[in-house]
């Protein structure tokens, strides 16, 4: 099973007693279900014994990962597309980033409203650029028109098509890489 982690961890945390905030509530994780968790903070990770199992169950029930049976680009996909995507408050020191991943990491700091990972992948599909007039709270209502059309608007149809967009491993990939290096976090 694959698996994705969710949520912040909070002060006072350690490895083996870890305390992480999602949905305005602060769960307290120890052992196998706090390992899980660390293993999942910054990429996929898999379950790899039955022990894992229940534990990961768990996790899931509290909304703290999500998981699908196989390690698909599919389903890899799929689980993006039910968390959010934040940027991170980083305070370290700002490197290059590769274009798509700095592209993708502008989009989620000015966009003014919350980007699903289909709604970024749809922006990348049709090559829509982060322009003054898309961007910022004061034009989210232009960036929302922009992406839901009357072919797009009907309830998860958007997530649907990107599912089959050309572009959507290459989206998938460099959220990964930003999560890895911490610029953005998973809710």
């Amino acid at each position: 099973m694959i698996y994705i982690s969710k949520g912040i961890v909070q002060k006072n945390s350690t490895e083996q007693l870890l305390f992480v905030a999602h949905c305005s509530r602060t769960y307290q994780l120890s052992g196998v279900e706090a390992t899980l968790w660390l293993n999942g903070r910054y990429g996929f990770s898999a379950s790899h014994t039955g022990m894992e199992e229940p534990a990961l169950k768990h996790l899931v029930r509290m909304g703290l990962v999500e998981t699908e049976l196989e390690d698909t680009a599919q389903n890899r996909y799929r689980i993006l597309t039910r968390c959010i995507c934040c940027p991170a408050q980083y305070t370290g020191p700002e490197r290059p980033l590769p274009h798509r991943e700095k592209l993708i990491l502008t989009w989620l700091r000015n966009a003014g409203i919350r980007l699903s990972v289909a709604e970024l992948i749809y922006l990348q599909e049709h090559r829509i650029m982060p322009e003054d007039r898309l961007l910022y709270q004061e034009n989210r209502q232009t960036l929302v028109e922009e992406i839901y059309t009357k072919d797009t608007i009907a309830d998860g149809l958007l997530e649907h098509l990107m599912e089959s967009a050309e572009c959507r491993d290459e989206v998938v990939d460099a959220l990964m890489k930003l999560l890895a290096k911490k610029k953005i976090l998973l809710l």
